[in-house]
């Protein structure tokens, strides 16, 4: 299987593969300085804070541990591990005050996500993370809340190769938020990830297809192909109804 990772990183990441040491973590992290501060501007924008960096090198080490390079180029992998670095931002723009036990919770959703990602290799659905973290789907929705939702994408847009629209109104209300959970529950653990990250479903944050790709192993065209037939399923909808009156 090729490798994609690229030449310019090839020796600083073998390097440390070999021996990680806190001398080959720098000289890696020196070597994808570039990435690190195009994220950086791209997530925290122009004027970032002055912890913006030494928080994007903490996930870009973080980053380092997951990486495959059999999977993805290394600068994708690490664009896609940086987009925490959005709530700093946000952050600075909206200071959001989150209750005592809602941050306590929201620790063990992560431990929970990060343990899920280093036993199976790949993100945990919600209702896969539901289970690791012992917390319900509603609570897990709420708990995403608090973070700032990032419109980028939808079902709809993904399945015909955009990035943006509104998504469909088969998960747009209250009374049909009960047809997707229920298209949703009936999906493999890779294409409830392509819903969730397409659609914002459970308070997932809406991804590009790229990304969506990227983060799953996909083709772009392989991720557009799996949203159009979800969408198909949340299209029926309206004849599934009729059929139980």
């Amino acid at each position: 299987m090729p490798s994609f990772l690229e030449p310019e990183y090839v020796g600083p990441f073998d390097t440390w593969r070999q021996k990680r040491s806190p001398e080959t973590a720098s000289a890696l992290l020196t070597a994808v300085g570039p990435v690190l501060d195009s994220a950086v501007r791209t997530y925290a924008g122009e004027k970032p804070g002055p912890s913006a960096s030494s928080r994007a090198r903490r996930l870009a080490l973080d980053a380092f541990d997951v990486y495959d390079p059999d999977r993805a180029k290394l600068r994708t992998h690490l664009m896609v591990r940086l987009q925490p670095l959005r709530r700093l931002s946000a952050a600075a723009d909206h200071p959001i005050v989150v209750p005592e036990r809602a941050a306590l919770e929201m620790r063990r959703l992560r431990d929970a996500d990060s343990g899920w990602r280093e036993r199976f290799g790949r993100d945990p659905s919600t209702d896969e993370l539901s289970d690791e973290a012992g917390l319900s789907v509603s609570r897990i929705a709420k708990l995403r809340s608090y973070r700032p939702p990032t419109a980028e994408g939808t079902m709809a847009a993904i399945a015909a190769g955009g990035e943006g629209g509104s998504f469909d109104s088969a998960v747009a209300g209250p009374d049909t938020d009960v047809w997707a959970t229920f298209v949703h529950g009936d999906l493999s653990p890779t294409d409830k990830l392509i819903m969730e990250h397409s659609t914002g479903l459970f308070g997932r944050q809406k991804l590009s297809k790229q990304v969506i790709a990227a983060r799953l192993g996909l083709s772009a065209g392989a991720v557009s192909q799996r949203a159009a037939k979800i969408q198909a399923k949340l299209d029926t909808r309206d004849a599934f109804g009729a059929g139980l009156v």
